[in-house]
């Protein structure tokens, strides 16, 4: 049996912590505008897409959830005054969403603390850190990514 070394540990658990963390925060902002962990989760989703604005069949790629489920969701975000649904004008077939002027204001006031702490974090980061930090991060989200595509029909069949 290969022994793992201490910082290799370390960074298992905190890794392990963050996502926990991360979901408790989640579901603390969520609470705080009134929203499931599911509509938070596709705001931002929709706010931070290299397409804009998306769409709702974007949105399910994205989050990986069933078109029903972001057609919840979206009502949600609807009734909230977040976000509206717009017939595409160059494909009165597809549907855009956008954020309602304003709106973003009402999330930024839940996330603007921590934004700015996180930004002092970063602050004390030198350029190679940050590169560092910028690499372990893309890497992650590529696993995370890689993984859901490829095992998406393991998944089905375990729950079969």
């Amino acid at each position: 049996m290969t022994r793992i070394p201490n910082e290799r540990v370390n960074i298992i658990r905190l890794r392990f912590i963050l996502g926990v963390k991360l979901a408790a925060f989640n579901q603390f902002v969520a609470a705080q505008l009134g929203l499931s962990v599911t509509d938070l989760e596709c705001l931002e989703a929709a706010y931070y897409d290299e397409v804009q604005p998306v769409t709702p069949g974007r949105l399910s790629k994205l989050m990986g959830l069933s078109p029903g489920s972001i057609t919840t969701s979206v009502k949600n975000l609807e009734k909230a005054g977040l976000l509206s649904r717009e017939p595409d004008p160059t494909d009165g077939r597809r549907i855009l969403l956008r954020f309602i002027p304003g709106s973003r204001a009402t999330i930024n006031a839940c996330f603007e603390p921590v934004n700015r702490n996180l930004a002092d974090l970063d602050g004390t980061l030198d350029s190679e850190e940050l590169e560092s930090v910028r690499k372990y991060f893309s890497g992650l989200l590529k696993i995370i990514d890689d993984y859901m595509a490829d095992n998406q029909r393991v998944c089905v069949r375990l729950r079969s």
